[in-house]
C-alpha cells in the first residue's frame, strides 16, 4: 500500500521561481500567479 500522507505533505509548500508554456505556448511564470489558487500537474513524456 502506498502511504499518500507523504505525497500530500507538499501541499503549501513554496516553490522556486519558474515558468512553463501554457496550452497556448505563452510562458506562464509562477510569480504571476502570486496569491492565487494554482494546480500544477506535470506530465512526464513516455515515449
Amino acid at each position: 500500500m502506498v502511504n499518500t500522507k507523504d505525497k500530500f505533505d507538499m501541499v503549501g509548500t513554496k516553490i522556486e521561481e519558474f515558468s512553463l508554456p501554457n496550452s497556448r505556448s505563452d510562458n506562464v511564470n509562477i510569480r504571476d500567479l502570486q496569491g492565487k489558487n494554482v494546480v500544477v500537474i506535470l506530465l512526464r513524456d513516455i515515449n
